[in-house]
């Protein structure tokens, strides 16, 4: 790893930010697994529903804000105080447009889903959209202005908020209207965190040129919405087409196996937020060799990590998902497989594709993510009638793999050689390795976690043999580390 300063903020943010996604999964998983055993079924079923519902209007907010404004900061282009103002003037009233369309549509939508419980449950979801809009622009802004400590705790703090509320809701009502109006809550109480913490920023702002906003919202804002619809229109096709076109309990073999290949892109996200506004800042004073070194190094990061963790969920399919979900869920072990390594695929070409966007090529991305959604859709109807489960996962495999080796060869052919292939040999010599001793070691249940640890000491170990981890990676880590120990100890010590 380089240990300048711009590598060695960072990784700091990068380990900031990947622990506040990782408690954001924790407290998902936690959320979820509790109403399941305070609700009955069919009404955690309602509540299920409704957050999915929910998560396209959250999607339209973040797709149009969420590249934009770390974008625009990193670079230099605007300015905080510009950015904060057009939160309020021009995209805090298309949040409340968002939010009366949305109402307005729960009736619709609860009598295409013939159930009308839904209705009171999506208006206060509906609710949220504004507050989400404050609370996911303070984050960008953050993220923008690299101040990724507090990006971390805005992220932390959604997910913790809205445990507090929601369980203290329907705990004391036994209600999933209150469990939803917890969410809605905890959304609220964030947005007003994201204000106090981007507040302190305004008064040193030092940037000089302003963007106008239609540009943001018609140029760059529009279609890095359109990739971030694509993108989800892909990931969820499988699942929407195996209900259609399979027996109806394949559906939640299938979702419980994709909730946890997915797992690898949400910790990526963190390490996301903090590469995507380096990329930009370096690619914006015209260093192309540095923003160059910055993507090599992170398609190091992510083959180090992604690729054991493939391996080992193959060869240990069957025992985790019966751990994870119980034994009724052992038939999910077979696409989980495939969904690891297709997840896995489309984490690399989510990155390749945002050194893309940080070069200012944006119509390539877009035309990518349309064809992987065409591509997906014919790729899942043609294999999920003949081969179920499998044939879904096999789909969303094939997908994530059109899609990383053309946004592969667009980045080299933006940036030269960028793939790291020594790392990649070393790491697969390691993890196939790694991957026989878990197929000679079976264990189950509660063993699994010790297994995992194990393994995952042994591959550390085999990388340290084989020269992919070197005494300068573990230098880097240990002054992130103590750099993160000493802030936090200053600002406890500071009352902040």
């Amino acid at each position: 790893m380089e240990t300048g300063q711009q590598s060695f903020q960072t990784s700091r943010g990068a380990v900031l930010l990947i622990g506040s996604q990782g408690v954001a999964i924790f407290v998902g998983f936690v959320i979820h697994f509790g109403l399941t055993r305070i609700l009955e079924p069919e009404i955690y079923g309602l509540y299920a529903v409704a957050i999915s519902i929910l998560m396209w209007g959250e999607l339209v907010i973040s797709g149009s804000i969420g590249t934009v404004f770390p974008k625009l900061l990193s670079e230099g282009t605007t300015s905080v105080k510009t950015l904060w103002s057009w939160v309020w003037r021009g995209y805090l009233p298309l949040w409340l447009v968002l939010w009366l369309t949305f109402s307005i549509a729960s009736w619709g939508i609860a009598f295409a889903l013939r159930d009308e419980r839904l209705v009171p449950l999506l208006l206060i979801a509906a609710s949220e959209l504004p507050f989400f809009g404050i609370y996911f622009a303070g984050r960008s802004l953050l993220q923008g202005l690299m101040a990724h400590g507090w990006q971390a705790v805005v992220a932390s703090s959604w997910a913790l908020f809205r445990l507090v509320f929601v369980f203290a809701f329907v705990i004391f009502t036994g209600s999933v209207f209150w469990a939803m109006a917890g969410n809605s809550l905890g959304v609220a109480m964030t947005a007003l965190l994201s204000v106090a913490l981007v507040r302190p920023f305004l008064s040193e702002d030092k940037s000089t040129e302003a963007v106008s906003l239609p540009s943001l919202l018609v140029g760059i804002g529009s279609l890095t919405l359109l990739i971030t619809l694509l993108d989800q229109i892909a990931l969820t096709m499988d699942l929407w087409l195996l209900k259609r076109l399979s027996q109806p309990e394949f559906a939640g073999h299938y979702g419980a196996a994709r909730f946890f290949a997915l797992v690898p892109l949400m910790l990526a996200f963190g390490l996301y937020s903090a590469w995507f506004p380096a990329m930009c800042h370096e690619l914006g004073k015209g260093e192309r060799e540095r923003a160059k070194a910055l993507l090599r190094e992170v398609m190091r990061v992510l083959i180090v990590g992604l690729l054991p963790f493939a391996v080992i969920v193959w060869v240990t399919a069957k025992p985790l998902t019966v751990w994870l979900f119980s034994q009724k869920f052992a038939p999910a072990a077979e696409p989980l497989k495939l969904l690891v390594i297709g997840a896995s695929l489309f984490v690399l070409m989510w990155f390749m594709r945002g050194a893309l966007i940080a070069d200012n090529e944006f119509k390539l991305p877009v035309v990518i993510a349309v064809i992987m959604t065409v591509l997906d859709f014919t790729l899942c109807y043609t294999l999920i009638p003949r081969y179920g489960m499998v044939g879904g996962a096999m789909a969303t495999m094939l997908t994530g793999g059109f899609g990383a080796a053309v946004t592969g060869l667009l980045t080299h052919a933006r940036f030269g050689a960028f793939f790291p292939t020594g790392t990649l040999v070393r790491v697969t010599v390691a993890s196939l390795a790694i991957g026989a001793v878990a197929g000679l070691w079976k264990t189950s249940g509660l063993m699994l976690p010790l297994q995992y640890l194990l393994l995952a000491a042994i591959y550390t170990g085999l990388l340290v043999l084989l020269g992919e981890l070197t005494s300068s990676d573990w230098q880097v880590l240990r002054v992130v580390f103590a750099g993160i120990w000493g802030s936090l100890k200053w600002r406890v010590a500071n009352g902040e």
